[in-house]
């Protein structure tokens, strides 16, 4: 009963509102909050499913020791693609390197925690583009001081 009641004070749920779960759904295999037609496909580990948005202040997503995370973009053996190959590739495909496509995300939605690696790849890669660009530029700009002598 504390369970159900914690509910209550979560979510604004009623027995009443649980036990309307869409079948086969039913506590405690998971919980669908609102009228929605999304339903929690049978044998997933997916506990609750939500009719409309929801309102919170803080999200921890758990990742529970994959080691996904972006920094491998600063390993001196990280192949870095030339801005001409990400432009054929934009080109060709419509979207960045390694992101998802507009396809892939209607079918299988977002994962919270990959497409944050992701971003954070692509940051990491822009930034070391700018330290590129910032190298060149202060090399330009050493050779005008030199020719500016003359």
């Amino acid at each position: 009963m504390r369970k159900i009641f914690l509910l209550t004070l979560l979510f604004g749920l009623s027995l009443a509102q649980i036990s309307k779960a869409q079948a086969p759904v039913g506590f405690p295999d998971g919980i669908v909050v609102g009228n929605t037609t999304v339903t929690i496909p049978a044998g997933s580990t997916y506990k609750m499913a939500v009719s409309g948005g929801i309102i919170t202040e803080k999200v921890r997503v758990a990742t529970n020791g994959t080691t996904f995370w972006a920094d491998f973009v600063f390993d001196p053996n990280y192949k870095l693609r030339t801005l001409s190959e990400v432009a054929e590739y934009i080109k060709l495909n419509k979207h960045l390197p390694d992101m998802p496509t507009t396809a892939e995300v209607n079918q299988e939605g977002i994962d919270l925690a990959r497409t944050q690696a992701l971003l954070l790849q692509k940051v990491e890669e822009l930034t070391l583009y700018v330290i590129e660009q910032n190298k060149k530029i202060n090399r330009l700009e050493r050779k005008i001081r030199k020719l500016s002598k003359k």
